[in-house]
């Protein structure tokens, strides 16, 4: 380059296997995308289906479980209803009382069930084994015998209760007794441990161990809970939403204390009570949430190796050979092809290849090569002064903001050196400006001569020249502009002129722009001319 000036870097321009490589990934994307909601959608209704079937499973299980334990109560309480003497024992004697007694007694033995069987009679009286009721006790006011005659003549749902004693939770089953003559005499009633059954209910699941079991009768209201904070409440109330279980089984979900809960019901006619099974919507969820995540990973994983797979093969198939094309088109262009043939693919690219090579040698080559002297020669008419055939002003100033850039940008020290020639005018009166031409024309081959190859040189105008100094202090500017300075004053000119020169040294300071530095460097030189001339000021 004249001058000694830096090439610059090229724009980086997409090149088509970048667009390939990246249609490959955005394929890719649109796989995962696709069939990670594909997978996700399969696995998390599969998931559900298969939490609904076990809670089912389980719910079937607590069922079958509370009906068999309650349908034998229920059959002992109608056996024991029907029974003349337990009805009519208001009106037996001591010994016939004692006999019912017995009779409660072995069907506490044989079932361990049973907690206790009593009756209450019209008359405030109680049979019971083992349990002497407090002073003032009144059968008929208490909530099994109540409950019992309200729904005559079916077996109460069940009610649950604090046994005073031993502080245990009992559900009573009961049955209004009805002798032959259609008169209520009493009631007869069966105890059992809610403990036990709702253990049974609580039972934890090997996959969900928050799920659970619990029951309520006809009027939703909850009869046997794991905890015994919640008996006597009704669903409703745990809920904190009205809840009605209007077909035989089915779904529904609800919040306590911040948790959700998913929940399966089924009634159990035979008893009238409702099994509800629930387990924890983040245990439902969780794991779900963790096989799809674990799929969606997989999915981008077969997507990327897919992607990459396909961006290899199809670059081999279609991007390497319009790459060669292109190698090869720019060398025949360049007039530096090689006459080794490519073996293009045989299909549109090959043919097309083949028909490009083809124009190109032909016809391309002579119009592409007209039109790199074209430009080449307008790249130099736009960079170049005419005469001196050394930078001119524009692309001077063009170097002259780079370099002064990149000084600021590394703190590195930059020089210039601005000079002309002495009386020059004089040369031009005197010997014409055919002559004065010829002295730049010479000035500027000898400037050449004497710079770095880092070194800038172009002409500012008229007879000023500007020298860029990069990685340079003032004081090497200096000695340079001397050396320069005392070669063209040695040299003899054309028709033996001798010529001198004037020059200004300036080094770049903190906080100054590029105006600033000519500045500087065109006061000094005005300092040299106003010192006599041919001398350098800095």
């Amino acid at each position: 380059m004249l001058g000694g000036g830096r090439a610059g870097l090229n724009n980086f321009q997409p090149t088509i296997k970048s667009e390939f490589f990246k249609s490959s990934i955005v394929l890719s994307c649109i796989i995962v995308v696709i069939f990670g909601l594909l997978f996700s959608s399969i696995l998390y209704y599969t998931g559900i289906d298969n939490v609904r079937a076990l809670i089912k499973e389980k719910n079937s299980a607590a069922s079958f479980f509370v009906a068999e334990v309650f349908t034998k109560i229920h059959n002992n309480i109608e056996f024991l209803s029907q029974d003349k003497t337990i009805q009519n024992a208001l009106y037996l004697d001591r010994d016939a009382r004692q006999k019912v007694l017995a009779i409660y007694q072995a069907m506490e033995k044989s079932d361990p069930d049973i907690n206790y069987i009593y009756s209450g009679y019209s008359d405030g009286s109680l049979l019971i084994n083992n349990y002497i009721p407090p002073p003032g006790f009144n059968s008929v006011v208490r909530p099994w015998y109540q409950i019992a005659l309200k729904v005559s003549p079916k077996i109460s749902d069940g009610l649950p209760y604090q046994e005073i004693k031993s502080k245990k939770w009992l559900v009573s089953v009961s049955k209004a007794l009805v002798n032959n003559r259609h008169e209520v005499t009493g009631v007869v009633s069966i105890d059992c441990s809610i403990d036990d059954v709702a253990q049974q209910l609580n039972k934890t699941d090997k996959r969900f161990s928050s799920s659970y079991s619990y029951a309520v009768n006809r009027n939703n209201e909850i009869i046997i809970h794991p905890n015994s904070a919640y008996l006597d409440k009704t669903l409703s109330e745990l809920c904190n939403a009205p809840i009605q279980l209007e077909s035989q089984t089915g779904y529904f979900t609800y919040s306590v204390n911040g948790s959700e809960k998913f929940a399966f019901y089924s009634k159990v006619d035979s008893i009238g009570w409702t099994i509800i099974t629930v387990v924890e919507k983040n245990e439902i969820f969780k794991p779900i949430v963790m096989q799809i995540v674990l799929t969606v990973l997989l999915t981008v994983v077969i997507a990327i190796l897919l992607g990459w797979f396909l961006s290899i093969s199809f670059s081999r198939r279609f991007v390497e050979p319009l790459l060669e094309l292109k190698k090869r088109v720019n060398n025949i262009i360049a007039g530096s092809g090689d006459a080794t043939s490519y073996n293009y693919p045989n299909n549109e690219i090959g043919t097309i290849a083949k028909d490009i090579e083809k124009l190109t040698e032909n016809g391309l080559y002579n119009k592409n090569v007209e039109l790199q002297s074209i430009n080449k020669k307008l790249q130099v008419l736009s960079t170049t002064d005419q005469l001196t055939r050394l930078y001119n002003r524009h692309k001077l100033h063009e170097e002259l903001e780079k370099e002064w850039r990149r000084a600021i940008r590394y703190s590195s020290p930059f020089s210039i050196v601005l000079f002309d020639i002495d009386w020059f005018k004089k040369v031009n009166d005197k010997y014409g400006h055919q002559t004065g031409d010829v002295v730049l024309k010479e000035l500027a081959q000898l400037t050449l001569r004497q710079l770095r190859s880092s070194d800038t040189v172009g002409r500012w105008g008229g007879e000023e020249f500007l020298i860029l100094c990069p990685e340079v202090k003032i004081d090497e500017a200096y000695e340079l502009a001397e050396k320069l300075r005392a070669g063209i004053k040695q040299h003899q000119f054309v028709t033996d002129l001798s010529i001198t020169i004037s020059a200004g040294v300036h080094e770049l300071s903190a906080g100054e722009d590029i105006a600033e530095m000519i500045k500087r460097a065109d006061e000094k030189l005005y300092k040299a001319k106003d010192l006599g001339r041919n001398r350098t000021a800095r």
